[in-house]
């Protein structure tokens, strides 16, 4: 019993110095899961807007469950290993934070690729047609081609028909879109001969509906004639007008409303396990319907989330709601929007939008910024007011509590009256100036915002995220034509905003062509209205390169500039220890390589949550 004892009392002591010998971090939190090992592991731990400083290199990172343990050499992290530690070499590969895409459209993404794959499919009879050059022209080739269609084809009553169209080429950029919106085209030009067929003529984010169609969607949304009214202009519901949401609800909410839940969360994840593979880890998405709400929150139920997500909502365009529901649901709703750290690990709702406040092409709003554009120029723009679906959604959400996220502030005045709409709401509610910079307000697409004093200083005053979209700047040497040369000016001065310390960051899908553009400012002119001709040659212009910035200021713009934007900056964006591990492993160094060369970078391999989710090393 005595040499029991004594045993007894060895064995302690001995467990306590060879824990003591233990590396800290061991020590504290258990062996490392896994390493990676021989790596460039760029941190983008700076956070700072001088030029070419991406913050710590280092070799190898250490990862404990879901997050980053520590960085060092390969040395230091062996330190961390146990027996049962996982070791990842990355080859002397370039390895960066998880991208962050803010502002993406997943949902309609996954429903066009995958939609069908899962049974999700649109059922209408499809027909095309061009533009003439007219308004009166055009819609008589519409009319004429579905009732030749109906007869010719025998289409059976109550078939739906959808008629997509491009502009000509004749015509100025945005000609077609804008006689819609200004009810040049209307259902009443093409009703004669289709009163037995729902008819949808569709130009991609603008169309029409003829009057069955428009009855149709009555039956469902009783408040849609109102709804269209409230976000385009007066008169807008009686012309059948339809805009991105009334053609997009023809298929979440309208045609597919009685599938079950299950399809939509498959072409989700499907498409997420797509978005994986280019290196996103994490997506900011508006989203207008309920069904895809249903669909993303069955995923994260399920532990099925493909990738992170940041949803603002924005039912009262999904669902066509009129002026009285979207006050009573901002005021009765209890603000439940989170940041990252305080909500979901894989999806959290991080705000409301109503992504139309103006547009582009045809109906941006410089308003008195370009005073000399032609009164047939002025009609087109599409300039909110109070009144408007726009303003009182943001307004009456703002004073009850929530963060505004994701306005289209295309242009300069728009964004003007933004931040007009931003004073009114802080005088109602009664807010401080800090609480209303907290909510961390964004601005997206900014194709021609500029660098007009007075709205460069709203938008440091309430701290103003600026989201940019550099695909569209294609469509700004299209828009000169229209304008005019001194257009140019306002064409995204990106470094500007920069250097005034405006928060930017930018959408892109997780290809590499934003960068390059922010980089070099060249941009492929690109009518968003025209199918372009087989084999032709797109035309390549620079604009403002004096606006340009370095590569690392760009790749901060997507990895933790923009988890700033998704309030998740505590918890992803960069590599640092505590935060989850999240990054992408690149087939180039994308610090040295030649500009041109980024635009072929591919992603290697994908981490997230501490586990390579892809890898095709």
């Amino acid at each position: 019993m005595k040499k029991l004892v004594i045993l007894l009392l060895i064995i302690p002591f001995f467990q306590v110095v060879g824990f003591s010998q233990l590396h800290p971090l061991v020590a504290e939190q258990g062996y490392a899961d896994s390493i990676l090992v021989n790596g460039k592991i760029v941190t983008m731990d700076d956070w700072s807007t001088v030029p070419n400083t991406p913050g710590t290199i280092v070799e190898s990172m250490a990862i404990k469950g879901k997050r980053i343990m520590a960085l060092g050499t390969n040395e230091e992290m062996r330190e961390l290993a146990g027996p049962d530690t996982r070791f990842v070499d990355m080859g002397n590969r370039t390895v960066i934070p998880g991208i962050i895409n803010p502002h993406y459209h997943t949902f309609s993404g996954a429903s066009r690729t995958y939609g069908p794959v899962v049974g999700l499919t649109d059922k209408s009879v499809k027909l095309s047609v061009v533009a003439e050059t007219t308004a009166e022209a055009t819609a008589k080739k519409i009319h004429d081609t579905v009732v030749n269609a109906i007869q010719v084809q025998n289409i059976p009553p109550g078939q739906w028909i959808t008629v997509g169209m491009t502009d000509n080429k004749a015509n100025p950029s945005g000609t077609a879109r804008g006689w819609f919106y200004l009810g040049k085209i209307n259902r009443r030009q093409i009703d004669g001969g289709t009163e037995n067929n729902p008819v949808v003529i569709s130009m991609g984010i603008q169309g029409l509906f003829n009057t069955a169609a428009v009855e149709a969607v009555k039956a469902v949304f009783v408040d849609w004639e109102e709804s269209t009214d409230l976000e385009n202009r007066p008169g807008a519901g009686r012309d059948g007008y339809a805009a991105v949401p009334d053609l997009q609800g023809l298929t979440f909410e309208f045609w597919w409303k009685d599938e079950p839940v299950e399809k939509m969360a498959e072409a989700l994840r499907l498409f997420g396990n797509d978005i994986i593979k280019r290196g996103i880890t994490t997506v900011g998405t508006r989203i207008l319907f309920p069904s895809v709400v249903e669909a993303y929150n069955y995923l994260n139920r399920q532990g099925t989330m493909p990738h992170r997500l940041a949803y603002y909502i924005e039912s009262q365009r999904g669902n066509f709601w009129n002026l009285k529901t979207i006050r009573e649901f901002y005021k009765g709703s209890g603000a439940p929007w989170t940041t990252h750290s305080t909500g979901g690990e894989m999806l959290w709702l991080n705000g409301m939008c109503n992504e139309i406040w103006d547009s582009v092409v045809n109906e941006v709003c410089m308003g008195p910024d370009m005073p000399n554009a032609s009164a047939e120029v002025k009609a087109k723009e599409r300039c909110p007011s109070p009144g408007t679906k726009p303003w009182e959604s943001y307004r009456t959400a703002i004073v009850n509590g929530w963060r505004p996220v994701q306005a289209h502030g295309t242009s300069s005045h728009g964004a003007r009256l933004y931040i007009q709409m931003l004073e009114q709401a802080m005088e109602e509610g009664n807010f401080s100036l800090e609480y209303m910079r907290g909510l961390r307000t964004t601005l997206e697409h900014n194709i021609l915002l500029g660098n007009v004093p007075d709205v460069i200083a709203g938008l440091k005053k309430f701290g103003i995220i600026i989201n940019v979209n550099m695909g569209m700047l294609g469509g700004v040497p299209l828009n000169m034509k229209v304008y005019g040369p001194e257009l140019e000016k306002f064409a995204m001065p990106v470094k500007t905003w920069i250097n005034e310390g405006i928060r930017v960051t930018f959408e892109g899908g997780g290809n590499w062509r934003p960068i390059h553009t922010l980089v070099t400012r060249e941009v492929t002119v690109t009518d968003f209205g025209v199918r372009p001709e087989p084999g032709e040659t797109p035309e390549v212009v620079v604009l403002l390169p004096d606006e340009a910035v370095d590569r690392v200021t760009a790749l901060k713009m997507t990895t933790n500039w923009a988890s700033e934007y998704v309030m998740a900056e505590d918890t992803i964006g960069s590599l640092e220890p505590g935060k989850y591990a999240d990054f992408a492993v690149l087939d180039r160094d994308f610090f040295t390589i030649p500009i041109d060369e980024i635009l072929d970078i591919k992603v290697v391999a994908t981490g997230l949550s501490g586990k390579i989710v892809y890898d095709i090393r």
